[in-house]
C-alpha cells in the first residue's frame, strides 16, 4: 500500500460478485460537488435490466475468453451440442471462500465438470470488467487517460488473505497495475457510501443525524455469495474503525436459488426440470435471474 500512486483523477471501482458483477467510476472533482454524482453500466438480459450483470463466462473449446455476463449466459444456451467443447462457469466466485492452500495452479470446475485454471478465469473477468469500463470512461471523458485512474477492487470482509492476494494477483493479470489499485472491503465501501445517501428521520422532535463521530454501528452485507456483518465506529476526519472483527459465513442469496430450484423439482420433478433446462436453457435461466 505504501507504494500507491496518488496522482489519479477519476476513481474507477469493480465489484466482482458471486451473483452479479458490475462497475462504477466518479472523478474527484464530481466527487467533491455531489459524492453521489457515480457513474454505472446498466447492463441487459431477457427482460431484466440492471445496474450489475450476470458473473458469468464463456470461453471456447480452446480456453480462449468469448463472453461475459448476460452475455455468457444466452451465447451459452444457444449452442446446443457445441456446449460440450465450451467452457462455461457460473457461481464461481466462493470456491476462493476458506482455500488456505489457495495456489496459482488451483483448478475451478465448470458447470459439466471440465477444469481451467482458476487465475484465468478470474483474470479474464476482471479484464472484460476493465475494459468494458474503461470504454464507458472514455466515452464520458474524453480527456481521460489510463493513467488518471485509481482503481478499486471489492472483497468480502471475511476472505482470509489468502484469498485477497489472489484477487490482487487476478486483477494485475488482467492489466490493473498494482500501484493503482486498491483492494476494498465490501461492508468498508458500503459504510462509506451510506454516510452520503439522504437520511432522516424523527427522534422526540429532533434530527436524526447519522455517522456522527464516536457513534458506532453495524454494517450487515448480505451478498450472493457471503453475508459480512462488521462493526463500526465513526471517527474524527470522516474514517471508520473497525471495533469487532468482520463476521459472517458463506450464507448468500445463492442458497435460496438452490432451494427454490429444488422447490421446482419437487413440483414437477426432476427428470422434467433436467428436460427444460437442456431444451429451453435461455427461459430456465431467466427463472433465476
Amino acid at each position: 500500500m505504501s507504494n500507491l500512486s496518488k496522482n489519479f483523477f477519476i476513481v474507477a471501482a469493480i465489484d466482482f460478485g458471486t451473483s452479479y458483477s458490475g462497475y462504477a467510476f466518479s472523478t474527484k472533482d464530481d466527487f467533491k460537488l455531489n459524492p453521489l454524482k457515480i457513474n454505472c453500466k446498466t447492463w441487459t438480459g431477457g427482460n431484466l435490466q440492471s445496474l450489475k450483470t450476470s458473473t458469468c463466462v464463456l470461453f471456447d473449446k480452446e480456453k480462449k475468453f468469448q463472453h461475459f455476463g448476460f452475455d455468457a449466459e444466452d451465447k451459452y444456451s444457444e449452442l446446443g451440442d457445441e456446449q460440450h467443447d465450451s467452457y462455461f462457469f457460473k457461481g464461481f466466485k466462493m470456491e476462493l471462500f476458506n482455500q488456505l492452500q489457495l495456489t496459482r495452479d488451483f483448478e475451478l470446475k465448470d458447470i459439466s465438470g471440465k477444469k481451467m485454471l482458476a487465475m484465468d478465469v478470474f483474470s479474464a473477468c476482471i479484464k472484460f470488467l476493465k475494459e468494458d469500463l474503461l470504454q464507458n470512461i472514455k466515452t464520458s471523458l474524453n480527456w481521460a487517460t489510463e493513467t488518471d485512474i485509481r482503481w478499486v477492487l471489492t472483497v468480502p470482509a471475511i476472505w482470509n488473505d489468502v484469498a485477497k492476494q489472489f484477487m490482487r494477483e487476478a486483477a494485475v493479470k488482467a492489466g490493473i497495475a498494482e500501484e493503482k489499485m486498491i483492494i476494498a472491503l465490501e461492508p468498508e465501501a458500503a459504510s462509506f457510501c451510506c454516510r452520503h445517501l439522504p437520511m432522516s428521520a424523527m427522534n422526540d422532535g429532533a434530527s436524526f443525524v447519522p455517522f456522527q463521530p464516536n457513534s458506532k454501528y453495524l454494517v450487515f452485507d448480505a451478498g450472493g455469495g457471503t453475508v459480512d456483518i462488521a462493526v463500526h465506529q465513526a471517527v474524527f476526519g470522516g474514517g471508520i474503525k473497525e471495533i469487532y472483527a468482520a463476521n459472517g459465513g458463506d450464507w448468500g442469496g445463492t442458497y435460496v436459488d438452490k432451494a427454490f430450484g429444488r422447490f421446482l423439482e419437487e413440483i414437477y420433478g426432476v427428470d422434467v426440470i433436467d428436460e427444460f433446462k437442456k431444451e429451453q436453457p435461455s427461459d430456465y435461466m431467466d427463472i433465476f435471474r
